[in-house]
């Protein structure tokens, strides 16, 4: 009788299963990776949710369609936490991107600043308000919340922006706020649980692309609207000031790049 493989040899078999369970996976050359290298990501403190540094920006319906359209390269500017409540609750974590090329060149006047200069810095902000590159909001609930609150929240900060840029439209009320009335069916959910995503993606043209947990609703062309999304964290009057801060706090670094 043939003497059975010493311990070792069957726990190296054993670890090695994987690597052969399929032809495939037999005939890859045996310089194929096996681990995939990790995207750096940068933690908001509160919340302890982590963020990639860098992304790819969603590419607009109208832009999908061009031959050769590629994603913008978006770097993480900033993280922030949205509390509310005199116990200070955290409802969720929210985070801003900007276009690598916009920050190379249009934010190159502010290399060398401080954080808290920057967060002090009108300029800056009018800068990242303006249309010029791709931006994007994220936000990452840190508990299960009504979705008819967000979203009536979302009304009371976006209505009056966008009204107030439109003071000179003809029409009623109703007409001036169309799109923010189909922004408001995006939302259609009962409840936005812990962990849920909501992204945003400003176009220079004034597209607006949004995520609802993975899933990519109607574009809207709406310059206004995209324009008073970021408004509402960036502006003069943001639902947090110390928030507003916390949106450029990762500029110094990398300006300095």
């Amino acid at each position: 009788r043939t003497a059975p493989p010493p311990p070792t040899m069957l726990l190296t078999a054993t670890l090695l299963l994987p690597l052969v369970s399929s032809p495939a996976a037999a005939l890859a050359p045996s310089s194929t990776p096996l681990i995939q290298e990790e995207v750096p990501t940068a933690k908001e403190g509160e919340s302890k949710h982590r963020y990639p540094v860098t992304i790819k920006s969603t590419l607009s319906e109208a832009d999908a369609k061009k031959e050769g359209a590629k994603p913008q390269d978006l770097d993480l500017i900033g993280l922030a936490i949205r509390e509310k409540t005199i116990f200070n609750v955290n409802v969720y974590s929210y985070v801003v991107y900007a276009d690598s090329a916009f920050v190379a060149k249009d934010l190159a006047a502010w290399k060398g600043k401080s954080a808290k200069a920057l967060g002090k810095d009108a300029t800056l902000y009018k800068t990242l308000l303006s249309p010029n590159g791709t931006k994007e909001l994220r936000m990452r609930f840190c508990r299960d919340v009504d979705a008819e609150d967000i979203v009536e929240a979302f009304e009371d900060s976006l209505e009056p922006r966008i009204l107030s840029r439109r003071k000179a439209m003809e029409g009623t009320k109703a007409e001036k706020l169309k799109d923010l009335t189909t922004f408001r069916g995006f939302f259609s959910l009962d409840e936005l649980k812990e962990g849920n995503e909501l992204r945003f993606t400003w176009h220079p043209d004034g597209t607006l692309c949004t995520v609802v947990n993975g899933e990519r609703k109607p574009d809207l062309k709406s310059q206004d609207l995209a324009w008073a999304m970021f408004d509402v964290y960036l502006g003069d009057d943001p639902i947090s000031k110390s928030g507003k801060k916390d949106l450029v706090s990762r500029l110094p670094g990398i300006l300095a790049d």
